[in-house]
């Protein structure tokens, strides 16, 4: 990557938790677009929820909420190549203050496609369950972060999922987990064409 030129790789971090599962497998995947990636950690950017207060739809793309990091979020979408979500599934979805962030996507979704902010970028998660087993663990997560996809203009990668990440450390430990990530890391930056400008180790 250039200097002064943005990275290709947005990386979301979405556990309240800092230093476990989804920290670590956004650090992975930080090495794996070396160079090229961005990581923040979504809990640590304040975020006001959706009020459904109906503005966007009198001004879509505009919403009435100021004065949080939603903004500074979405600028990272609507720069990176590829945009990755990496998140613990609680209850069946995403935790709280992912969710948040999630529902202000709203303001976009009355926009015609060529004026979505992320037009043409490509949208791809990670999703770390803690039980071993469930048909139905991830799909409250997936559809919801399928349809945030759609509402800011981009192409939806098939999510990762894994099971039976329970502990701390639980990915850390586990080689098959980590191999699976980097395998999902490097299909979606071949799809989105991130991966011509990583740094691949």
């Amino acid at each position: 990557m250039t200097a002064g030129s943005q990275p290709k790789v947005f990386i979301a971090a979405c556990s309240p938790r800092s230093g476990g599962n989804s920290d670590y497998a956004a650090s992975m995947l930080q090495h794996f677009f070396s160079g090229a990636s961005h990581v923040l950690r979504v809990a640590d950017i304040p975020l006001h929820p959706c009020s459904s207060c109906g503005h966007c739809a009198v001004h879509p793309g505009i919403c009435s909420s100021k004065g949080d990091g939603a903004p500074e979020l979405f600028a990272h979408v609507a720069r990176a190549r590829l945009t990755i979500m990496v998140s613990p599934v609680y209850f069946y979805h995403l935790p709280a203050q992912a969710k948040a962030w999630v529902d202000r996507t709203q303001a976009f979704w009355n926009l015609p496609e060529a004026d979505k902010p992320a037009a043409g970028n490509f949208f791809a998660a990670v999703l770390i369950g803690a039980r071993p087993r469930g048909a139905k663990l991830f799909e409250g997560a997936d559809l919801t972060l399928r349809y945030m996809a759609q509402a800011l203009g981009m192409e939806w990668i098939q999510p990762l999922a894994l099971y039976g990440l329970d502990g701390r450390d639980a990915l850390k430990n586990n080689a098959q987990a980590q191999r699976q990530i980097r395998e999902f890391a490097e299909n979606a930056g071949r799809v989105s064409g991130a991966l011509a400008d990583a740094c691949v180790p």
